[in-house]
């Protein structure tokens, strides 16, 4: 076993087989804190920093309930989170007056609710503050469903968690869990391995579901408060972009035992907020567009193209006994943010065949083929796809060999009249037509399937968490 510290007390432990992972960790985390301090103070110097921390913390409020398909679009929850209900809450933290919204709005009284246990819980970052108590678990769970019976009180009744086989803890042994929690989070830890220490806390707080509703979006706010108190940004998961990366994540700590790609993902969208902080002007621009509603015709555009071939492809995959789901889609931030090369990768499908091989199907920045061939404006982000990777690894998913779909490396569906789809193979990368463009994909996919794919040891599969994706962590 790997010794890591900051598992001493919690259900989770690591193989020596984790140990390059978690000196990646620390080397990007390294680096995200350099990034990190060079940014605010560029953001303080042009006086944009209330700004972005005013954007990002509207997008965690919007993100955070729409995982659990709660709350109004993003342009609503800042107009709610703004208007005169909504200040006269946040102004003194004056949760007795959430019950009433909820009566009258339950969008809005879910954007407020949220925001108001977001500030309140920026109260427990700063100073020599460490860790969290029952108490304020409790508390943020109280202004998060206020106006319910149970709000604020550990649950009274055995839970089951839809479209999983994980039985939350007993009633009788919700409180003395959440005591072990707690007290595990006040210990000191390495601050190289932070967001290991976020991922455990929000992990293990999942798996005990102490709250008759509202977990998911309370472990959200707890596994923030541990960030900030290490000195990191908060860990904005995306809603559209991200939901089954972390459903997946999720279901591979809670069912899997392993915590890994939960910190990955976690360590991934610190990465993106730090990325954003280096462009404020930029990101608040965008946020400003968001919330406007402007700007998305080519955004849409693509997307409508994507969506038409993506279903083409998945007829011409049935022909072969291959069945595609679709997983995670773009938002429009998450759109312009690869159009410019941002590192992220957005889950687009899952191919399976009856034998539980499977493929996953993933957006990326463009590639340098799209980047050479059009202009900024026109370019659109790559699809390429990836293999279940082995346990114990940032990224549940490595990127495919040539070898693996005879030479099929990636696509991309270019928004045209008509449609163009361009695919990269071992004849080089060139245009088709959407038919002939899913057929070939199919034919190229179906080959790969039929010479087995490598399947890594101890592999967890789809199965464990694709009927989560339509349901919640709470």
């Amino acid at each position: 076993m790997s010794e890591v510290a900051i598992l001493k007390g919690t259900p989770y432990s690591l193989p020596a087989e984790a140990d390059a992972s978690l000196n990646e960790m620390r080397s990007r985390l390294q680096i995200v804190r350099i990034n990190l301090r060079s940014a605010l103070q560029e953001a303080q110097r042009i006086g944009l920093v209330r700004e972005m921390e005013r954007a990002h913390g509207y997008s965690s409020v919007f993100e955070s309930n729409s995982i659990e398909f709660e709350g109004p679009d993003l342009a609503g929850t800042v107009e709610t989170i703004e208007s005169d209900a909504g200040q006269k809450v946040l102004r003194d933290l004056n949760v007795n007056l959430l019950p009433e919204l909820l009566r009258q709005d339950r969008r809005a009284f879910a954007a407020i609710g949220l925001e108001t246990a977001r500030v309140l819980a920026l109260r427990y970052i700063g100073g020599d503050v460490r860790g969290l108590c029952q108490t304020d678990v409790r508390s943020l769970h109280a202004v998060v469903m206020a106006g319910v019976w149970f709000a604020g009180q550990y649950r009274q009744f055995d839970a089951a968690i839809s479209g999983s086989d994980h039985a939350p803890f007993p009633t009788y042994d919700v409180a003395f869990a959440m005591s072990e929690l707690t007290d595990w989070s006040q210990n000191p830890v390495d601050r190289d391995l932070a967001v290991l220490r976020a991922a455990v806390g929000h992990a293990w707080f999942t798996h005990v579901h102490p709250f008759q509703d509202g977990n998911g979006r309370v472990g959200r706010l707890l596994a923030n408060v541990l960030l900030g108190q290490d000195g990191l940004p908060p860990a904005i998961v995306k809603a559209k972009a991200q939901r089954s990366q972390y459903i997946a994540a999720l279901a591979h700590s809670d069912e899997g035992g392993d915590i890994m790609p939960l910190a990955g993902l976690f360590l991934k969208t610190i990465e993106r907020y730090v990325s954003e902080l280096q462009r404020p002007k930029a990101f608040k621009n965008l946020f400003d567009q968001l919330v406007a509603n402007r700007g998305g015709s080519y955004f849409d555009w693509y997307r409508n193209s994507l969506s038409d071939f993506m279903d083409r492809l998945s007829s011409e995959l049935e022909l072969s006994g291959l069945r595609l789901t679709a997983l995670d889609e773009l938002s429009q931030e998450v759109f312009a943010g690869l159009r410019r090369g941002q590192s992220q990768n957005v889950l687009t499908a899952l191919v399976r065949d009856g034998d539980g091989q499977e493929l996953v199907l993933y957006q990326r920045p463009p590639s340098a083929a799209a980047r050479n061939r059009f202009k900024a404006d026109e370019r659109v982000p790559s699809v390429a796809f990836a293999l279940p990777n082995e346990q114990w690894k940032l990224e549940p998913y490595r990127r495919t060999k040539r070898a693996d779909l005879e030479g099929l490396v990636e696509f991309w569906v270019q928004p045209d009249r008509p449609t163009r789809i361009f695919i990269d193979d071992e004849k080089g990368v060139g245009p088709s037509t959407v038919a002939a463009g899913a057929s070939r994909l199919a034919d190229q996919i179906r080959r790969g399937f039929a010479r087995r794919f490598e399947t890594p040891r101890n592999y967890f599969p789809s199965t464990r968490w694709l009927p989560k994706i339509h349901g919640g962590p709470g």
